[in-house]
């Protein structure tokens, strides 16, 4: 598994003679029911009870499942799948407590403010629209939704 600033991604590789890797790819790509989107779907299991115990919205962050890339040279191929969206980095390895800082400024919907919030920024939906140079955060626990696709993957070839 990998990570960047903006993905969070699994690489799965099988080394062998030519009719072992056609094999494998049409297990792992190219049936009906291919073990490499069935490993996405334990991913997403994952992530959607790490969001229900988090009181996170994860749905964006797998909306942004993208196709399989698939690599192949005479003995090996490499399956590469992984989600695009900005948050699923952090929400896969987690982080530390931190503070955001704006350029120039950060603004978003605080639903739940304490009453002098209410009192300097304007009400919008459920909350204040708040504007600030930077903001502390509470970290994010690690849910290694990726990770947890990619187990599921290896014993199911294993």
């Amino acid at each position: 598994m990998s990570a960047s600033d903006t993905r969070a991604a699994a690489s799965f590789s099988v080394s062998g003679p030519e009719p072992a890797l056609d094999d494998a790819e049409r297990r792992l790509v190219g049936e009906s029911r291919p073990l490499v989107y069935q490993a996405m779907r334990i991913s997403h299991g994952t992530l959607r009870s790490y969001a229900s115990r988090t009181d996170y919205d994860v749905e964006a962050i797998v909306d942004s499942f993208e196709q399989p890339e698939i690599s192949r040279s005479d003995t090996e191929l490499t399956v590469t799948w992984a989600w695009d969206h900005p948050a699923a980095v952090f929400m896969n390895n987690g982080t530390s407590d931190h503070t955001i800082h704006g350029d120039p400024v950060l603004s978003f919907i605080w639903e739940d403010p304490p009453a002098d919030a209410r009192e300097r920024w304007p009400e919008e939906g459920d909350g204040v629209r708040v504007f600030t140079d930077e903001v502390s955060v509470s970290g994010l626990p690690e849910s290694r939704f990726v990770q947890a696709g990619l187990n599921w993957l290896r014993q199911e070839v294993s």
